[in-house]
């Protein structure tokens, strides 16, 4: 009787494991058809492959950052080889090779990245601000001075080596002991890992499409990106999220849902410190938060909501009082935006697109000549005397958020009329030359000037739009320059105006050579969800 019921069973537990092992036996042959790792076995590899490549790697570019320093040592003492190119192009190779190790030292999986402001990358920071001064004296300054900081300079580099030594394999199971820590111990690497297997998925991945499309037709659901608010605007949901969850200098901020991004950095000690840094060098500081679009538009997300409440529902508001007080200069553009919106049916135009996050023509004139208005109030502020013109072009732009929805646009064209390219008017600016007689003989699209101006204008994606991309010139960077008849300077980081866009200017200190204002940007959805959060950036201003 049992090896009846055995006999019976045996077809049943064929079939379940069939159906358990094919899968991802299935996704295993078609990642090995396609060339691609099997990610099932990840995790394996990260457990114990990993932390002895991620070793040998470190020494690799510890020892090729020596013999940078070595062969730019023999291009000095060796007349033949002593241009200023060979030598500019050294410098440049050994500076980069040392942002190579940074990332390496960082990067301790494919999931988990260590804090960049660890001491180890602080020591590497120091040497590449060497290694720029170094490359700015080296045609300059004299031979023994040059020689004694080339000295010092492979010293630091031999050290390198000695810190990051080359591993055997016999260490392999030491240095796995580490990966361990990082995986098995938290949730940073499986949570990613476990999304990471659902993406790619070759089930998932032909199955999504159609579930996502008829998610959207019954019940007109965006997805995890996008939120569907009155007269089909699209709102970008860290942009919601950002209202309605609790703001970022409230307790409840570091204890929420564990799938939440939790928020343990402070944004105003970060920003008063950075601006005590600026101080410090005689350079004034000018934070501008960037309204997100429900911030401006509240009823066209919750039909509930009065307009009359535009500017007023956000966190930001607190964040401006909080600045103020601790002495950062705030310009406030959440009232002058919420007064503009209600000149919408006048104007014939919105301040923002409907499908996508950023703003518009209008509101970006708008915000660049309230800019220019308090920068005209500092003492030092002289005015220019560049001539610029303004050229109106229109351009087709598909909104992000609508990108973000992984939704094919003709489908849902054909359904609900959405999902196409929103034309929008733009101003670009040009800069406009003379001759003695008053003549044009040049008309050129705006270009920053980073070794003349005194103002540099750090920002996020809302700087980067119609300045960088399509129809270019035409950003409230290009504005604000002819608002004052003088160029400036910028940098730009998409999402990374918290902590990316400081530290690429912690690289780069000589953008603050000569200036006298700093603007910097943000969009105020990234004091909870900025790249890297809001981490204290050391920045050596010579």
């Amino acid at each position: 009787m049992d090896f009846l019921k055995r006999l019976l069973a045996a077809p049943l537990i064929v079939v379940f494991l069939v159906i358990v092992f094919a899968v991802p036996l299935v996704q295993a042959v078609v990642e090995l058809h396609r060339g691609k790792n099997i990610q099932a076995l990840e995790l394996i590899v990260d457990l114990t492959v990993t932390p002895y490549r991620n070793a040998n790697t470190m020494h690799r570019l510890a020892a090729r950052a020596s013999g940078y320093l070595d062969t730019l040592a023999g291009a000095l003492t060796t007349p033949v080889d002593s241009s200023h190119d060979r030598t500019d192009l050294l410098v440049d190779d050994a500076i980069a090779n040392i942002e190579d190790l940074k990332r390496a030292i960082v990067t301790r999986n494919r999931y988990i990245t260590a804090d960049s402001l660890i001491p180890a990358v602080f020591r590497l920071d120091t040497i590449a601000i060497r290694l720029a001064d170094f490359g700015r004296d080296v045609h300059d300054a004299p031979q023994a001075r040059i020689l004694a900081d080339l000295s010092d300079l492979r010293a630091l580099t031999y050290s390198l080596t000695k810190e990051y030594p080359e591993r055997s394999l016999l260490t392999l199971p030491f240095l796995a002991v580490g990966g361990w820590r990082d995986i098995l111990w938290n949730d940073h690497y499986v949570r990613p890992y476990e999304k990471g297997l659902e993406n790619s998925s070759v089930f998932a991945i032909a199955g999504r499409p159609a579930m996502q499309f008829v998610r959207y037709l019954l019940f007109r659901d965006l997805g995890e990106k996008g939120v569907l608010g009155s007269h089909s605007w699209f709102f970008y949901k860290p942009d919601v999220d950002f209202l309605v969850k609790p703001d970022v200098l409230d307790p409840r901020s570091i204890a929420v849902d564990p799938n939440d991004k939790l928020v343990t950095d402070n944004p105003v000690a970060a920003i008063v410190k950075f601006k005590q840094l600026l101080q410090n060098s005689g350079i004034d500081l000018l934070m501008v938060i960037m309204p997100g679009k429900p911030s401006i538009y509240p009823d066209l997300l919750a039909p509930g909501i009065a307009p009359s409440a535009a500017g007023t529902l956000s966190h930001s508001q607190r964040m401006l009082r909080e600045l103020r007080q601790a002495g950062v200069e705030v310009l406030d553009l959440f009232g002058p935006f919420a007064q503009e919106r209600f000149r919408d049916a006048e104007a014939g135009d919105s301040l923002y697109l409907h499908e996508d996050t950023h703003w518009k023509g209008r509101a970006v004139r708008l915000a660049a000549r309230l800019l220019a208005q308090r920068i005209k109030q500092y003492p030092w502020y002289r005015p220019g005397s560049t001539e610029y013109a303004i050229d109106s072009v229109t351009v087709e732009r598909t909104g992000d958020v609508a990108v973000m929805t992984t939704l094919q646009p003709q489908a849902v064209h054909r359904f609900y009329g959405g999902f196409v390219p929103e034309k929008t008017l733009c101003y670009q600016v040009y800069r406009i030359t003379r001759d003695s007689s008053g003549a044009i003989t040049d008309r050129s699209l705006y270009k920053d000037d980073y070794r003349t101006s005194q103002i540099l204008l750090l920002g996020d994606s809302f700087s980067r739009i119609y300045e960088i991309d399509e129809p270019r010139s035409a950003g409230w960077i290009a504005h604000c320059a002819f608002e004052l008849s003088q160029p400036i300077a910028s940098l730009v980081n998409d999402g990374g105006a918290s902590t990316l866009v400081r530290q690429s200017l912690a690289r780069n200190p000589k953008l603050l050579k000569g200036k006298k204002l700093v603007v910097w940007e943000i969009v105020e959805r990234d004091f909870r969800f900025g790249e890297n959060g809001w981490k204290d950036v050391a920045i050596t201003i010579n």
